[in-house]
């Protein structure tokens, strides 16, 4: 199998600009974007459909991408029972061409699967027993490798001190 490429940590916490900041504060992570409500096509957790919705950060740190989420919609979800204090590991996040094929190589069913548009999906499999973390699978293609671009351009130009929680930019990728 040829190995996935970790492109993204994510982490799931019920305060997503302290913990923007708690990163940016202790690893130089950043700057971070808010993107608040972000919807979905389609979402379901074991098979189920769900209304989910996620406040996301996300931000760079060297050439990790990281994500802070916290889910709006029904408990249980993909994010655990309940809502978590504090800031928590979930994913692993990986582009891949092809969703299909790469969810049949790692051996087991997904736990989520979610639609962000007719392009994107993305997918969630529980691989906690072998790699600690969820793995989260998200198709490889202009929409995506755009939202990783922001994060990877916007670090690259950031002196590290001003702005470093900011807004999604409008329009943005």
């Amino acid at each position: 199998m040829k190995p996935l490429i970790i492109r993204q940590l994510g982490y799931v916490t019920n305060d997503i600009e302290g913990s923007a900041m708690a990163w940016v504060e202790t690893m130089g992570a950043g700057p971070f974007f808010i993107l608040p409500g972000m919807g979905f096509k389609s979402w379901t957790y074991l098979g189920e459909a769900q209304e989910m919705t996620l406040d996301i950060a996300f931000g760079q740190v060297g050439d990790m991408m990281i994500e802070l989420i916290r889910p709006n919609g029904p408990w249980p979800n993909v994010y655990g029972q309940s809502m978590p204090d504090g800031c928590v590991p979930h994913h692993q996040g990986c582009l891949v061409r092809d969703v299909e094929a790469s969810s049949r190589l790692l051996g087991r069913e997904a736990v989520t699967r979610a639609e962000l548009s007719a392009e994107t999906e993305l997918r969630y499999f529980d691989c906690r027993d072998k790699t600690g973390l969820f793995v989260e699978l998200i198709t490889d293609n202009e929409e995506s490798r755009g939202f990783f671009a922001t994060a990877i351009e916007a670090a690259s130009s950031w002196d590290g001190k001003s702005d470093p929680v900011r807004s999604f930019p409008a329009g943005g990728n």
